[in-house]
C-alpha cells in the first residue's frame, strides 16, 4: 500500500499526528498515520469489532500490546486481534509514518474526522483539560463499535460523557 503521505485529517494541535484516509481495500478501512517524534498516541484502547494491522514506513514506533511495548522499525509489521488492548507512541528522534488497516469496515474514518472537527472548533485541545476530556469521552461513546477505552476504564468514559450531555456538550 505504500504511497506518498498526503494527510487529509490534521490532528497535530491535539494529538501530534496526522492521518491520510485512503479506504481502497474492500471491507476494510486503511490509510497512513504520521506521529511526531517524542509523542504519545491515543489512550490504551480496543477495537471490539475490528482487527488492526500496522506496518512501519518511516521512523520507529513503539506499540503496546498484550502488556508489553514492542519496538517496530521500517518494514516491520504487527497484527492486533479484535478486542485487544493496545496503543502506540513515538520515542525515536525521527517522526514516524505507518500504514494501518482495520477489518471489517466500520466508521473509524468518521471518528477521525469528528476529532478533527472538534479540534478545529477549539473544543478538543488534547487530553489534559476537562473540556477536551469530555469531548473525547462523547466521541468514544458515539463510536463505540470502533473503539472502547481501556485506560481510562469504560466507566470513566461513560461518566465523563454523561457529564458532557448534562452540560449540553454535543459531538
Amino acid at each position: 500500500m505504500t504511497t506518498e503521505f498526503r494527510p487529509n485529517v490534521n490532528l497535530m494541535k491535539a494529538f501530534n499526528s496526522q492521518v491520510m484516509l485512503i479506504n481502497d481495500i474492500e471491507n476494510s478501512e486503511n490509510g497512513m498515520t504520521f506521529i511526531k517524534s517524542g509523542s504519545d498516541g491515543p489512550p490504551i484502547h480496543k477495537h471490539p469489532e475490528q482487527e488492526e494491522d500496522v506496518r512501519i514506513v518511516k521512523g520507529q514506533l513503539q506499540v503496546y500490546r498484550k502488556n508489553e511495548w514492542i519496538t517496530l522499525n521500517p518494514g516491520d509489521d504487527i497484527h492486533i486481534p479484535k478486542d485487544t488492548a493496545h496503543t502506540y507512541r513515538s520515542r525515536h528522534t525521527e517522526d514516524c509514518i505507518f500504514e494501518y488497516r482495520l477489518t471489517p469496515k466500520r466508521d473509524f474514518s468518521g471518528m477521525m474526522k469528528t476529532f478533527e472537527r472538534l479540534m478545529n472548533e477549539q473544543k478538543l485541545k488534547g487530553t489534559s483539560d476537562i473540556k477536551s476530556i469530555i469531548y473525547l469521552a462523547l466521541t468514544f461513546k458515539k463510536y463505540g463499535s470502533e473503539v472502547t477505552s481501556v485506560n481510562p476504564p469504560s466507566f470513566v468514559i461513560t461518566a465523563m460523557a454523561s457529564i458532557g450531555k448534562l452540560l449540553g456538550f454535543k459531538v
